[in-house]
């Protein structure tokens, strides 16, 4: 992380098994390239739970980029709360 950068790690916790797949394959599009001065990493920290971290140039940034993470979530959170797991 270079100087002046800012850091931020959410963890999301998943409650059914092999869901944690499903949400970083949301959070990983293909064919995305993430502007310069910003660093977004999603792992697997284990079978239920799910690290990102995002390293920025402001905290502007930073926010902005929770928000396309919460974004990308949406439609998956949706699909859940109406059954669509099993």
């Amino acid at each position: 992380m270079k100087r002046g950068e800012k850091r931020t790690t959410l963890e999301i916790l998943t409650l059914l098994p092999g869901l944690v797949n499903v949400v970083a394959k949301a959070l990983n599009p293909d064919n995305v390239k993430l502007p310069e001065g910003l660093k977004l990493e999603v792992e697997r920290v284990n079978e239920d739970r799910l690290k990102i971290i995002i390293d920025a140039e402001d905290i502007g940034t930073v926010i902005n980029t929770i928000n396309d993470i919460f974004a990308c979530l949406q439609p998956l959170l949706k699909l859940l709360s109406k059954g669509g797991s099993s």
